[in-house]
Formats: structure tokens, C-alpha cells, sequence
């Protein structure tokens, strides 16, 4: 997600903003994928699927389409 975040800085993510709606195109996620924890960005979102990718297009896993139940929470803030 660089530049926007850089290796091993903290974020504050909560999952409260979807309980109350859905995840948007443009929402920074945190999510499990793969056995792994990652924060990309939603690019697009279709039929209740999400196409997340990060910002650094050089050297960012693309990971692709998630559902929902993969999402753990947005990011609200950086700490």
C-alpha cells in the first residue's frame, strides 16, 4: 500500500462501519487471504464480491477477488 502506508506502520482498523453497510469501492481493507492478514484497497466491487489490489502497482501482491466474510474491518486511521 505504499506510499500511502509504509512497511510495519500501525493502522486502526475497525469492522463496526459494516455491520451498519457494505464495504465501497475506494475502502481500505484489512482481510485474510491465503492464511495471511493483508490491507489493499477495494478497486471494485461486484455481485457482493470485492476486487482488492494495492497502491504500489511495482511490487504489490494481486490478490484479486475476496468475499465479504474474508474482510475483517476498514482502516479508519493511520496511528
Amino acid at each position: 500500500m505504499m506510499p500511502l502506508l509504509k512497511p510495519n506502520e500501525k493502522v486502526l482498523v475497525s469492522s463496526i462501519p459494516y455491520l451498519f453497510g457494505s464495504p465501497k469501492k475506494g475502502d481500505i481493507i484489512l482481510f485474510k487471504y491465503s492464511k495471511k492478514t493483508l490491507i489493499k484497497r477495494i478497486k471494485e466491487v461486484l455481485s457482493g464480491k470485492f476486487y482488492v489490489s494495492g497502491d504500489n502497482k511495482s511490487d504489490s501482491l494481486n490478490v484479486g477477488w475476496i468475499n465479504k466474510k474474508e474482510i475483517i474491518g476498514r482502516v479508519i486511521r493511520k496511528l
